[in-house]
């Protein structure tokens, strides 16, 4: 054996085995790290002996069924008669291919593009490459995080239909069919009045439910390691669930839903003071940390079941959508422009900010947020900005409408295009009458229906806009794999709710309320897991060094300005 060889590069390697071995111990193992480093024990071990097979107990051939997490089959295939060559021949021959496959993942990383990797981004699987290249389109549906949020999505779907043609209807009245997924309901003073039996026992089953969705993709995907179990990720995912009911249930208190005080605001609040509080710094709290670094994750099996009956639109009448699809469009494109080109933002923070003042606050900027793979730390101030400034206008724009006569019907359609939240739309147009309310929630429902051809516009400009001063080849094939698959999912279960209730029976318009809640489950999950996972310190440089509160500010009034101008031409 060489010693140029073995002293240097055995010196080396045990340095390297040494740093890994304490990243494991404080942080999640990376499975792409971790092959890596496997390779190269096995090569320098290689060199260290003549007889390296025959050291380790098994041939070459024999560590083809061992896994992917261990010599390359490429490296088998060339080199059929080692024993001819020397160690130190070997040793070049595997950097030349390290060096190979290097430059290929690099290409791979670059035409990506739009993938942002964040402290918080869970680490990509051993599973969805295959020795250093990308799987196929078919092995992509079962191994890589975006054909699971899909999947994930249809499957709780399932279980909203499952459970509204299972339980009975009759009996119940009006309640049961809006609270037909189990869920805490509205309460005033008595905390208690929120849980029945069937609510305490349906969400517990439910939950359980969400959480073998979610360990079975985990498995398919390939996420499990020896030092992050499966029942590590159980674990951090319950305790997300209990902090989501506690969310969910201050969320349907009466004043607090009426003044907009609702589960994702509460659910982002606990998350942040679990994630930033003394009590839970370091190794504390090790594996719902880890869980809840899947939070992007979870908003996107949420936006699935963001169906609406696409009917809707042709019932509701023009002037409602002229109001919805008019003026929202315009201002965010303007907003975006202001927030780029004048305020000088970076291009993902001015579209989340653009698009969650002007369409439909958290949901709209989850929906964006996943098609452009931002940073969670940014779709955090972003919602909790709008969220903040929402609270505001629902109060401030009604009193106003009021106070200079202006007509319910063109109230009613002003804060149903311009306040965020279809929860803070109603309380707000509540406050001046039923009429004004009626309309508001049409132009609001209008609006939000828009969102899945909102994320389908914005995933073909992000993938096909210029980059660099290039300006991207455009390929069918290279938007349908940068395609989100939640849109899929959203406009499959539109497909489905809009046959069901065109049936005309009592189970169609329980589906309605099963689905959204199922979603408003996995949202609230969803916010708790990013606010552990954002940094308050961070939130506070961002908010203040990104410019988002004076983009909101500037993308707030252009939308009410010309919300109102369109309900007062089509309403008025």
């Amino acid at each position: 054996m060489s010693s140029s060889v073995s002293v240097d590069h055995i010196a080396k390697y045990s340095e390297s085995k040494g740093r890994s071995n304490e990243s494991i111990e404080s942080e999640p193992t990376n499975p792409d790290v971790e092959s890596q480093l496997t390779e190269e024990t096995f090569k320098v071990d290689e060199i260290d002996s003549e007889n390296s097979n025959a050291s380790m107990g098994y041939s070459p051939s024999d560590r083809e069924d061992i896994g992917t997490n261990n010599k390359p089959k490429k490296y088998n295939e060339k080199h059929t008669d080692e024993e001819s060559q020397t160690a130190e021949e070997r040793f070049k021959e595997y950097n030349a291919d390290s060096e190979n496959t290097a430059s290929s993942n690099s290409t791979d990383d670059d035409s990506q593009g739009s993938e942002i990797v964040t402290d918080s981004t869970p680490p990509k699987s051993a599973a969805a490459t295959t020795h250093g290249k990308s799987p196929t389109r078919l092995q992509q549906m079962y191994l890589t995080q975006d054909w699971w949020t899909l999947w994930i999505g249809l499957l709780s779907f399932i279980l909203a239909v499952a459970i509204t043609f299972i339980v009975p209807l009759e009996g119940g009245g009006s309640s049961r069919i809006k609270y037909i997924v189990p869920q805490p309901m509205r309460w005033n003073s008595n905390p208690l009045e929120a849980w029945d039996l069937y609510s305490i026992v349906g969400t517990i089953l439910m939950l359980g439910m969400f959480l073998g969705f979610y360990l079975l993709s985990l498995v398919a995907m390939g996420k499990l390691t020896i030092t992050n179990p499966g029942k590590a990720y159980a674990k951090g995912f319950v305790a997300l669930c209990v902090v989501a009911i506690i969310a969910f249930w201050i969320g349907t208190q009466s004043w607090c839903k009426k003044n907009g005080l609702g589960y994702a605001i509460w659910s982002i609040i606990i998350g942040m003071i679990i994630g930033n509080s003394p009590l839970t710094s370091g190794d504390r709290l090790k594996n719902v940390k880890l869980t809840a670094k899947y939070g992007e994750y979870f908003i996107k099996c949420s936006l699935v079941l963001l169906a609406v009956e696409f009917s809707i639109l042709g019932e509701l009448g023009l002037p409602a959508i002229a109001v919805a699809w008019g003026a929202s469009p315009i201002t965010l494109v303007s907003s975006y422009l202001i927030g780029t080109r004048l305020f000088k933002m970076k291009t993902i923070p001015a579209l989340l900010m653009a698009t969650g003042a002007t369409w439909c606050g958290a949901s709209a900027i989850s929906a964006i947020a996943a098609v452009v793979n931002a940073p969670n730390n940014e779709t955090v101030v972003c919602i909790g900005i709008v969220a903040a400034g929402t609270v505001i206008f629902t109060f401030a724009q009604p009193y106003f409408a009021l106070l200079v006569g202006m007509d319910h019907s063109v109230a009613g359609a002003w804060i149903g295009g311009s306040i965020d939240q279809t929860g803070n739309v109603i309380a707000s147009a509540a406050i001046i009458s039923d009429e004004a309310t009626e309309i508001a929630g049409i132009v609001k429902i209008i609006l939000n229906s828009g969102l899945g051809i909102l994320a389908t516009l914005v995933a073909l400009w992000w993938q096909t806009r210029a980059s660099e001063g290039q300006k991207k080849e455009f390929s069918w094939l290279f938007l349908w794999d940068k395609f989100p698959k939640f849109v899929l999912g959203y406009f499959i279960c539109s497909g489905i709710l809009t046959i069901i209730i065109g049936q005309g029976i009592p189970e169609g318009e329980a589906l309605q309320f099963a689905v959204h809640s199922m979603s408003r489950w996995w949202f609230s999950i969803a916010f708790v897991a990013l606010g552990i996972s954002t940094n308050l310190k961070e939130l506070y440089k961002n908010s203040k060094s990104t410019g988002v509160i004076k983009l909101y500010l500037v993308s707030n009034s252009i939308d009410i300005v010309l919300s109102f101008f369109a309900a007062w031409i089509f309403f008025g």
